[in-house]
């Protein structure tokens, strides 16, 4: 780590242990406009989450962006645990952050539903930016990887959206996830998609904020030396909103286990800095991050993890992070096709 960041960590840790509180974020906002998906990443919780698929209620979030904007946030996403082009009000929502105010509108879409005039109508209504999440250069690797059989479909939508810069200025990324069996150069990915967006983005893949422990078991490359940092940026200076209307401190919190607030019943201000909040920013602060979800993620560990806020999570038995049956069968079956 270079000599600044740790310099700035030294302060911000400083800073909070006298202040107590976190000041409200500019960026790193993000609306779950659902939780509900059309992919089964092998690398993704969502694949095994056990809370209600929901869409975000229209009004909430519309009076929560306006909250948001008041409190200082000038930059906002349209994402979270599930797919955002299933949300049947974006445009809506989308329209309405630019009328409020917002800079920089952006949002991470698997693509499937990402046809030229659904994202024409989207940049039509103050849409900034749009990453395509496509974890794999080849029809097997992309069944493997996304659980479904669309390559083709996928790639098309990437190129006519591509195409659309041509009349809209926007920013086009893509982001692709490696695993041990689909780690191919990162030139060669470069290579494959850069003619269609802006940049790609290559990660190895992690364990799901601590959801899928044995992602680093099964599935971390080989040549990943990348180590989660702690204290954790997510739970210092981001806003995630859940379709539920809680704030959390992660936006892979599949099962609300990092909810401290519900904003039906407060505000998003009133919440920021609430005592169950600024007494987890401490731990995390002081590296007491025991029986937390934030445990498994950090350290990869699998022990017993509770909730921050009991009733407004989905509880799930502990073996939830210790067995995957489909994640070995699925590398069983890619690898008996190879």
């Amino acid at each position: 780590m270079e000599l600044e960041s740790i310099e700035k960590r030294i302060k911000e840790k400083y800073n909070y242990q006298k202040q107590n509180e976190t000041k409200f974020p500019k960026k790193n906002l993000l609306v779950e406009v659902t939780n509900i998906c059309n992919n089964k990443c092998i690398f993704c919780a969502n694949r095994k989450m056990t809370r209600e698929k929901n869409n975000i209620d229209l009004n909430f979030a519309q009076k929560t962006l306006k909250d948001c904007y008041n409190a200082g946030c000038r930059e906002v996403g349209f994402y979270a645990t599930g797919e955002p082009l299933l949300y049947p009000n974006l445009d809506i929502l989308i329209a309405r952050a630019k009328e409020i105010g917002y800079q920089y509108i952006y949002l991470t879409t698997n693509g499937l539903l990402a046809k030229k005039e659904k994202i024409q109508h989207l940049l039509q209504a103050g849409l900034d930016s749009i990453k395509f999440s496509i974890n794999a250069i080849n029809k097997k690797d992309y069944k493997f990887i996304h659980g479904v059989d669309f390559f083709d479909v996928v790639i098309n939508n990437l190129k006519s959206t591509f195409d659309l810069k041509q009349t809209y200025k926007f920013n086009l990324f893509v982001s692709y996830i490696a695993t041990k069996y689909t780690n191919y150069s990162k030139k060669k990915i470069e290579n494959f998609f850069g003619k269609y967006c802006d940049s790609v983005i290559v990660q190895c893949a992690k364990n799901q904020g601590g959801y899928l422990p044995l992602i680093n078991k099964f599935l971390k490359c080989d040549n990943d030396d990348t180590k989660i940092v702690n204290p954790c940026s997510y739970v210092m200076n981001s806003i995630t909103i859940t379709c539920e209307g809680y704030l959390t401190c992660c936006c892979m919190d599949f099962q609300n286990y990092l909810v401290y607030a519900d904003l039906n019943k407060i505000s998003v201000k009133e919440a920021w800095n609430n005592a169950t909040i600024s007494n987890f920013r401490k731990r995390h602060l002081n590296g007491d991050l025991s029986n937390t979800l934030c445990d498994s993620c950090i350290n990869n560990k699998c022990k017993n993890i509770l909730p921050l806020s009991k009733n407004l999570c989905t509880i799930i038995d502990n073996s939830f992070f210790r067995d995957d049956n489909d994640l070995e069968k699925r590398i069983n079956e890619y690898l008996k096709k190879k």
